[in-house]
């Protein structure tokens, strides 16, 4: 593994991979973060993720001798003999002008039928990074190059829960109504953070993401059905 690691203080300690959007580096970092959960399990409160890195919340004091040893120790993971399994989830989305505020704006962006974007948008198997930003807040890698949208210069202040959006060369689903500067495409009905839930996220990191086009007399049946609890998550 081609990586490095910083020492912050004697609490915190982060792991750097290349900066780049990677499936490969993705695998490294749930092996590590595995490795890390069972070896140090005491010493560590907290791991978070991040596209090309790892950072360790320490309950151990940790000096800068015994992070460049971890280091060392984590480099000799026998990452060939480290596989980990992965669920692919089907997401229903409704595509449409009123819940895809941002579609119109789109298609004139990139000279592109609405048709068209919902294709491109619903035809790949994403693959889950991590989540941030917003319990919930998937960040997921695989968008069609011909979509991608930089963020908005001015951030909506509320995005409804549930908004399938595009940011830079991601997508993702706003699990609650947040503010947010991606552009809004669509909506999914489903539930996707749940407290009181465990574990409080379906989808888990490194798992497969579609997005099963709808139209609004499904979606309000899988909502209808969410509300009554009568929805049971499923993956192939």
């Amino acid at each position: 593994m081609n990586i490095h690691i910083k020492h912050i203080h004697q609490k915190l300690v982060e792991i750097f991979w290349q900066k780049e959007i990677s499936p490969k580096i993705l695998h490294e970092m749930i092996v590590t973060k595995s490795f890390l959960e069972n070896q140090y399990a005491d010493g560590i409160k907290e791991i978070r993720m991040g596209y090309h890195s790892l950072s360790l919340k320490l309950s151990l004091d940790m000096s800068k001798q015994d992070a460049e040893e971890l280091l060392e120790e984590i480099q000799n993971i026998k990452l060939d003999q480290t596989a980990f399994s992965s669920k692919t989830w089907t997401l229903p989305v409704c595509y449409s002008k009123e819940m895809g505020k941002d579609l119109e704006s789109l298609s004139k962006l990139h000279q592109m039928e609405i048709e068209e974007i919902i294709s491109r948008h619903s035809t790949p198997e994403y693959l889950l990074y991590f989540y941030g930003f917003i319990p919930g807040f998937m960040y997921l890698g695989g968008l069609d190059d011909t979509l991608f949208t930089p963020r908005k210069s001015n951030p909506d202040r509320a995005i409804a829960a549930g908004s399938v959006a595009i940011g830079g060369y991601q997508t993702g689903i706003y699990p609650n109504e947040s503010p947010g500067g991606w552009h809004v495409i669509g909506n999914c009905p489903l539930p996707l953070f749940d407290i009181h839930q465990h574990p409080p996220v379906m989808p888990q990191v490194g798992d497969k993401v579609r997005f099963r086009s709808v139209e609004i007399i499904e979606y309000e049946e899988i909502k209808a059905m969410v509300n009554k609890g009568e929805f049971n998550w499923s993956h192939d």
